[in-house]
């Protein structure tokens, strides 16, 4: 694949061509595990999805009927990370070879991808510009090609910690940016045709409700937008925020704040008139589990904050996700310190109580930074992990019974 840089930013086309490779096993068989519980899920063995000689990072899940994307930082030798994705057509059984959707001489990290029908969209964050921007690529025929590069955030300062949520023809991304006196802001911008154009940018939060490590999350259901971010600074402003726009991000409401004592990472999903939203640990601080808040209204009231540990299992959770189910449950994946390790965690959550948890990497060395997607039956997990001899992304495929 090859990338043009005009006026600081890289256009790229990139063409799958599908030829399933085969999937290296971490763990051989099904995954047991005595503390499964009442987990109504069976997960098949952990594969290594990159099995590669370079550093392999930051991998992301999506997935859309028989079609599951997963797109990641590598290191690329004699220069910086450049941004992969791979496709499997047969509902994550194998995976086409990878392709290179940066392929810039600046340091592209931290990927996000979603996906609805044949509309693949990709999101990082990118030196190449000059300064760290938020750039977007797009494709339109389910991965088989992608469009020109774009840069989203486009201005002097610095952008990043990007996020991102689709929802129909409607494509929200969220980020922090930094001024010259390095204050943070949360900013946002719609696409209301498919990625195909944005809207102006929008400041959801500035300094005082965003700080330079703030980690804003996005999620989206009919014509509601719906941002949580955490704000750790040992102040005032301390806390779990949150913002919904009811007119598809146009326009946001006053940001309210949870509880000045959740500030870890955050998570957030919606489906219909639920909105979820989780909040673990960060490095710099720990949290005896994992705190649960949940709407039925539409963001409209939130139930009190409630905390899940899963007897134990779930203590100080890192780099949360979650999916919801569509039927009142909902799939958390954490980077747990488990049996003297760092294991990736998978528990289900239904009626504010945690219904089961599984190991999913259960291996020798760290494993860490999971990301989870679902369609139908099939609940998909990826993550890093150095139990190869280098950084891999591995990949689980579960099943609900």
């Amino acid at each position: 694949m090859s990338a043009l840089i005009v006026g600081g930013v890289a256009f790229a086309l990139a063409l799958f061509v599908y030829q399933p490779q085969p999937q290296h096993d971490i763990v051989s068989g099904m995954i047991e595990d005595d503390d499964n519980g009442s987990l109504p899920v069976v997960f098949e063995n952990a594969t290594n999805l990159t099995n590669n000689e370079q550093d392999s990072v930051y991998g992301q899940v999506a997935a859309w009927n028989n079609s599951v994307y997963v797109i990641w930082q590598d290191s690329v030798s004699g220069r910086n990370y450049d941004i992969f994705i791979k496709k499997s057509n047969d509902n994550g059984t194998s995976f086409g070879t990878p392709v290179n959707i940066s392929d810039n001489l600046g340091f592209s990290e931290h990927p996000q991808l979603s996906v609805y029908e044949s509309n693949v969209y990709a999101v990082w964050a990118d030196n190449t510009p000059g300064n760290r921007e938020v750039l977007f690529a797009r494709s339109t025929d389910g991965g088989a090609s992608f469009e020109e590069t774009r840069n989203i955030s486009n201005n002097a300062l610095d952008s990043y910690n990007q996020e991102m949520a689709a929802s129909g023809d409607n494509v929200y991304l969220a980020w922090v940016d930094l001024d010259e006196q390095e204050n943070a802001s949360i900013m946002f911008r719609a696409s209301a045709d498919g990625g195909a154009t944005f809207g102006e940018t929008v400041n959801i939060a500035s300094s005082g409700q965003a700080s330079f490590s703030s980690f804003p999350k996005v999620a989206a259901y009919g014509n509601d937008v719906y941002v949580t971010w955490n704000v750790m600074e040992g102040g005032d402003e301390d806390g779990l925020y949150f913002a919904k726009s009811s007119d598809r991000g146009s326009t946001f409401g006053e940001a309210v704040r949870f509880r000045s004592d959740i500030s870890g990472e955050s998570q957030v999903a919606a489906y219909n008139g639920t909105v979820y939203i989780i909040s673990g640990g960060l490095d710099l601080k720990e949290v005896n589990g994992l705190y649960f808040i949940k709407s039925t209204d539409g963001s409209e009231t939130f139930a009190d904050p409630v905390m899940i540990d899963a007897d134990g299992k779930f203590i100080n959770p890192l780099n949360v996700e979650l999916v919801s189910d569509g039927n009142d449950s909902v799939y958390v994946a954490g980077q747990v310190f488990s049996g003297g390790n760092e294991e990736i965690l998978l528990m289900q959550i239904s009626s504010n109580n945690a219904t089961g948890v599984v190991n999913l990497s259960k291996n020798e060395k760290i494993s860490e930074c999971p990301s989870i997607a679902m369609a139908g039956d099939n609940i998909y997990v990826v993550w890093e992990d150095l139990t190869p001899g280098n950084h891999e992304v591995l990949y689980a495929k579960g099943s609900k019974l």
